[in-house]
């Protein structure tokens, strides 16, 4: 298995596609794990220094995107024939493998991650960045519930101008034909081409599927610029009238017909984002919850994780309560040396809390943290380092000075930063 590339130290590889090979790394001299993303064009000699031309220009300009919802890109260049880059390793899971477990999303979640990912264009639009390949596996969705765009630059390097040659598999036009607009299989992509693309997204989101998923790949060319779009409410009643007028303006045919921005997009979705909220209602938790983590805490995770296993298995659990008792099982199976399986339930937990408590609720911040204290477990210090920063901010703004949570992710923050 290969090992490196120039000086940076390859550890594992993290996916591969139609245009290259993910792998985490790690930076000189034992520095923070980054994500190394290698292009392995099929060209022949002359033609590889155009479309190194081309990449190295594309890579300056996605560099120069300064964004939270932008991994940063911190290193590009060509080694022994391949190209690369070198940016932030995002953790989480990308919105395909979410909508593979999970199914459709609520209304309120896929609207307000249509709204996110619209204002992550917007900025890259108007510094004449065009992604060209949206689509779920490039959303990712960070173990704090941040949303990050991946892979710009990446199409557009890859894409030929006039006169030049392709270097994608069999000549393809870079994108996910799934998710591209009419005009961008024919060679002409224009801002509005991401808004179609975010618009098969939003899709994807509501009703499970894109709008057309079947056939061959040119099939699927010709009927996203001929037939007319399956109605949302034959896929998903129920979706709200303005959010269903919003994807079909976004799916429209003649770019010139979509909205005029992806800012506009942003602030439309926005009407959406929030489900209503009704008056609090005090929430009580579930007695053996609290008698169950003692014993976790008491040193005994495997007893604990029996119980938890009867207490999961009993038909007066609320929701809630389901979702502290999986949080307290992944914690066992963590203590009990199955790191990753606990990291992968907690992620998922965090999710649907969000979702049913809201971003501010402690429930959601214990989660948070926990996820931190496994990751930093696991020797991956960088993205706990992370996930902390943002947390021990929203312990200070959430929680009062005499909740015995405030101020642990500042405190777990500074021992990493001596460890390091």
């Amino acid at each position: 298995m290969r090992r490196s590339l120039g000086r940076y130290e390859l550890l594992r590889e993290l996916g591969r596609g139609g245009m290259g090979v993910v792998w985490a790394a790690r930076e000189p001299a034992g520095g923070a794990e980054v994500a190394v993303k290698l292009l392995a064009p099929r060209a022949a000699a002359a033609d590889f220094t155009s479309l190194e031309r081309r990449f190295l220009r594309e890579a300056r300009l996605t560099s120069r995107l300064r964004h939270p919802g932008i991994p940063a890109v911190h290193d590009h260049g060509s080694h022994e024939g391949e190209l690369y880059l070198v940016m932030d390793l995002v953790p989480g899971r990308a919105l395909d493998a979410v909508l593979k477990s999970d199914g459709p999303l609520p209304v309120a979640s896929a609207a307000d991650l249509t709204r996110r990912t619209a204002e992550v264009l917007a900025h890259a639009h108007a510094q004449n960045v065009v992604h060209r390949d949206l689509k779920p596996s490039n959303l990712m969705l960070t173990p704090d519930g941040e949303l990050k765009v991946l892979d710009f630059g990446v199409a557009a390097a890859l894409d030929p101008q006039p006169g030049e040659t392709r270097f994608t598999a069999a000549h393809a036009t870079p994108g996910t034909v799934m998710y591209m607009a009419p005009e961008q299989a024919v060679g002409e992509t224009v801002p509005a081409s991401d808004l179609y693309s975010l618009g098969c997204v939003l899709y994807e989101l509501l009703t499970g599927a894109p709008p057309f998923a079947a056939g061959s790949q040119f099939l699927l060319y010709h009927r996203h610029a001929h037939d007319p779009v399956p109605p949302i409410d034959e896929r998903r009643p129920g979706v709200p009238a303005g959010l269903r007028e919003l994807v079909e303006a976004l799916l429209e045919k003649k770019p010139q017909d979509r909205p005029r921005s992806a800012a506009e997009v942003a602030a439309r979705a926005a009407a959406w984002a929030q489900a209503p909220v009704g008056p609090a209602t005090p929430r009580i938790p579930h007695p053996r919850l609290a008698e169950i983590d003692g014993v976790r805490r008491a040193g005994r995770p495997a007893r604990a994780l029996e119980e938890y296993d009867h207490l999961l298995a009993a038909a007066d659990l609320g929701r809630a309560d389901v979702l502290a008792a999986r949080a307290g099982h992944a914690l066992c199976v963590g203590s009990l040396g199955r790191t990753r399986e606990a990291l992968d339930e907690l992620k998922s937990v965090l999710a649907e809390q969000r979702s049913l408590l809201g971003p501010d609720d402690p429930g959601v911040l214990e989660t948070r943290y926990e996820i931190a204290v496994l990751l930093a477990r696991k020797g991956e210090r960088h993205p706990a380092r992370e996930l902390l920063r943002r947390l021990a901010d929203d312990e200070d703004r959430i929680l009062s000075a005499s909740d015995t949570r405030h101020g642990r992710a500042r405190a777990l923050l500074a021992r990493l930063g001596r460890l390091a």
